[in-house]
């Protein structure tokens, strides 16, 4: 009966939530506009996404940082965007009646930004999406609301809420760490802009107005500082110091294979991605283009004796052998081949950035006249 009587006043004071329904609906929208463009309906390709303004640090940090705003309208796939807008359309309504319509928004759309700063600090080359970091900065907020306006909330609807958020946050944060693939740095990054920013909005009206600069202040100052201590991004794309064409067809095929490919892990992780589409873009896609990658550096090393193309041939291979070993566990159910392709795209990592060391000592060699055996 109290929780009601809680509901019948939120409802009271703002009958419709109209900032939320008109979010969840941009959100869908966009979603079937990026489907109807990719003309797949289940999983977007990372490109697409990137061109539409995903958060990735090579450019959000290059001089675009209209991207952390633009990726919480993005999704990877239809389990993502429905999971997600379930969830805002769930909490929002009650946050957006505590809060009013517009603090609501700056809630919602500054948790998503220091999200996405905090994405961007944790990993530079991941093209991040999702509403999930705001929908976390909601949580927060309500949290503080319930601490704020205590003594004005019965004590026991005060506990019951108190505890499904706490709940919610725990189950969610625990979720994202067990399962690869979900940017669970957003997620408390977020909630951490949330909490901030309630705060600020949630006092009562006398002390908004300085409340609200404290808050706003705090969280942009949060931001400074982890933007200020992000490091530069190591991009994906390899240098071009060369001409051989085996070895240039893999710079220019590189980033979008290799997008792709992340995309499809942390759909799986995420659940955004079923096993079949997987399967499919994996066997159809991924794994012919690298295969003929492979057999083009595999006879341009004998014959021009570089370098290059032979540290770039071991580098194709692993990530060739990762998607073999991933489409045998997506076929098999066996956990020893997932494990066997997370353990490949590591060693395809190691040997790229053995590449890059060694590309850079030898142009350094060669700035200075120092010729190499």
């Amino acid at each position: 009966m109290h929780y009601d009587d809680f509901l019948e006043g939120l409802y009271a004071r703002v009958p419709r939530a109209g900032v939320t329904l008109a979010l969840v609906s941009l959100n869908l929208a966009i979603y079937a506009v990026l489907a109807f463009q990719s003309g797949r309906i289940w999983t977007l390709g990372t490109p697409l996404l990137l061109a539409w303004g995903g958060n990735e640090g090579a450019h959000t940090l290059a001089g675009e940082p209209w991207r952390l705003l633009s990726a919480l309208f993005l999704h990877g796939g239809a389990l993502h965007v429905g999971l997600n807008m379930l969830a805002l359309y769930q909490i929002g309504q009650l946050v957006e009646r505590m809060f009013g319509h517009w603090r609501y928004l700056a809630v919602y759309l500054g948790s998503g930004v220091v999200g996405g700063v905090a994405s961007l600090w944790w990993r530079q080359n991941v093209v991040s999406i999702g509403a999930s970091g705001a929908i976390f900065g909601l949580f927060g907020a309500m949290l503080v609301f319930l601490l704020v306006h205590r003594r004005a909330i019965h004590a026991e609807v005060f506990r019951s809420l108190r505890k499904a958020t706490l709940g919610l946050i725990g189950y969610s944060l625990l979720i994202g760490f067990v399962i690869p693939g979900i940017d669970n740095a957003a997620h408390v990054g977020g909630l951490i802009g949330g909490v901030l920013l309630g705060v600020s909005l949630a006092v009562p009206r006398p002390l908004r107005r300085s409340a609200s600069i404290v808050g706003v202040v705090a969280s942009a100052a949060l931001c400074l500082l982890v933007w200020h201590d992000i490091p530069a991004p190591r991009r994906t794309v390899l240098p071009d110091a060369f001409r051989l064409d085996a070895v240039q067809s893999l710079i220019e095929a590189q980033p979008d294979l290799v997008g792709t490919e992340e995309a499809i892990v942390r759909g799986l992780g995420d659940g955004s991605v079923s096993k079949v589409s997987a399967l499919e873009e994996i066997e159809r896609q991924l794994l012919p283009r690298w295969e003929r990658l492979v057999a083009a550096l595999t006879a341009e090393a004998p014959r021009t004796g570089d370098w290059r193309a032979a540290e770039l041939l071991r580098y194709a291979g692993a990530r060739r052998d990762a998607l073999r070993a991933l489409a045998l566990g997506l076929q098999t159910g066996h956990v020893g081949w997932i494990e066997s392709a997370a353990t490949l795209r590591r060693e395809a990592a190691d040997a790229l950035a053995d590449y890059r060391l060694r590309d850079s000592l030898e142009r350094a060699r060669e700035a200075r006249g120092v010729g190499t055996r």
